[in-house]
């Protein structure tokens, strides 16, 4: 995977949206939430099936983390990654 696929990776994941609506909702790292996957979906006005879907869209971008507890799993923006991943390709679009 070039650079240009692993950017293009993680705006497509912010694209949409309903993964933004996402990003707003779930605490940085380090806080849990108080919003399970069904509260999150209920929230949303969305199926869980559509949910996971972009969970594992804005996880597999990095740009969410995740722990279980139980049968449950709570879900966080990652701030560290989400952050690196802009300067780095702000720093990528300045060599250009």
């Amino acid at each position: 995977m070039t650079e240009c696929d692993d950017y293009a990776s993680t705006f497509k994941a912010l694209a949409d949206p309903m993964r933004l609506r996402l990003l707003e909702m779930l605490p940085p790292n380090g806080e849990k939430s108080p919003l399970g996957v069904c509260d999150l979906a209920d929230e949303l006005g969305i199926s869980q099936p559509c949910l996971s879907h972009h969970l594992n869209v804005l996880k597999g971008a990095g740009l969410v983390g995740f722990e279980k507890d139980g049968c449950s799993s709570f879900y966080y923006v990652d701030r560290d990654h989400v952050e690196q991943r802009l300067e780095d390709f702000r720093r990528w679009m300045s060599k250009r």
